[in-house]
């Protein structure tokens, strides 16, 4: 059974996924969900979910890794860390909000003539 979102954005654009690759872009090292939902604001298990997507469209890359609780006591943690694909989908999104031209106009003929398109003459 497939879930279908109700987004019409592929899921590396979405606003909350973008946060989350831009937060990753700036690390050094692999970070634990954990982190990633604490640093971003989010709760853990929609992190944990989006982190999910984001994997399997190869904008993140996740890593098993062992860490100790105490003695006895390990777990297994997931760590993620920015693929390349992930650094150019966080990128080209913010340059082009960037760089994005914002007119500001009242009617169809001013903005025509913001953007240096000649209006059609009027015949009588």
């Amino acid at each position: 059974m497939s879930k279908h979102s109700n987004r019409n954005l592929p899921v590396e654009q979405w606003p909350e996924s973008l946060e989350i690759l831009r937060h990753l872009a700036a690390q050094s090292a692999p970070v634990p969900v954990k982190d990633v939902a604490r640093d971003v604001s989010a709760p853990e298990i929609s992190t944990r979910n989006r982190l999910a997507k984001l994997e399997a469209h190869g904008t993140v890359r996740a890593s098993r890794e062992v860490a100790s609780l105490g003695p006895g006591k390990q777990v297994t943690c997931t760590h993620y860390a920015i693929t390349q694909y992930g650094k150019d989908c966080a990128g080209v999104r913010a340059q082009a909000q960037a760089q994005a031209i914002k007119v500001r106009v009242n009617s169809v003929f001013n903005w025509a003539a913001a953007l240096g398109v000649a209006s059609p003459q009027l015949k009588n």
